[in-house]
């Protein structure tokens, strides 16, 4: 019921996945409900769903935990969430695909699942290309042999894909994410699918980069997320 547009890829992706949880579902008058993913904690707002639902989803969060939906429900949810700061989601979708870098086969490569433990990254960012790799391939750009650059489809829909990119830090701002990033467009594009790029606003990087590569912006989300200690309020 929820139509396949960039705004819904990751709840729609949740839910052919089943990896989530339902809140206060309803469907008359309209499609309304709460979405938290297993893994992350994030909760997504379709509709309007009851004020009672959401608290039920977010019971005992935690650290990181968000909140996404969009622009039209921002009101009611900055007052049932007072004290949570709030930023704009901007989702982008490829306009002009000839403003990406052409990639050769030393440049960029698909990495091999089973090998994922044995690169030299971070604790966490390798749990998150483990978690990526169960439903996506995940394309690397290599410098001097090491991967430093890595892009993935963290949701997937029908039609669409969600960008996931993650850099080094040693290695940011040198291009690698982008040509990781036209590999994986590429090949997703043989599938019939199309790519999301979804930014917040106070990211510039990101959503500068997106632009330069020939993406357009063609939605907006609403972010809301917990100031650090404080408590969730009715």
């Amino acid at each position: 019921m929820l139509p396949d547009l960039p705004r819904w890829v990751e709840v729609r992706s949740n839910l052919f996945h089943g990896d989530c949880e339902i809140f206060g579902l309803e469907q008359k008058p309209m499609l309304s409900l709460v979405l938290r993913e297993t893994d992350t904690g994030t909760v997504f707002i379709a509709g309007t769903p009851k004020v009672s639902a959401v608290q039920s989803a977010l019971e005992s969060y935690g650290p990181g935990t968000e909140v996404i939906a969009p622009l039209s429900e921002a009101s009611w949810l900055k007052h049932i969430l007072s004290g949570w700061t709030a930023s704009r989601i901007i989702l982008h979708l490829l306009k002009y695909p000839q403003q990406l870098p052409v990639t050769s086969a030393n440049e960029v490569d698909f990495l091999n699942p089973a090998t994922l433990g044995q690169l030299p990254i971070p604790a966490d960012l390798l749990g998150e290309l483990r978690s990526g790799s169960q439903y996506s391939r995940i394309a690397a750009t290599f410098v001097g042999g090491q991967p430093v650059s890595f892009c993935y489809a963290g949701a997937c829909t029908e039609s669409l894909w969600d960008i996931s990119i993650d850099t080094l830090p040693e290695h940011r701002r040198r291009g690698y994410a982008a040509l990781c990033v036209a590999y994986m467009i590429r090949h997703l594009h043989t599938e019939g699918k199309q790519p999301v790029w979804a930014s917040v606003d106070k990211n510039p990087a990101s959503w500068r980069l997106a632009r330069k590569l020939g993406f357009e912006p063609v939605d907006e989300l609403v972010l809301l997320e917990p100031v650090p200690n404080t408590q969730h309020q009715e």
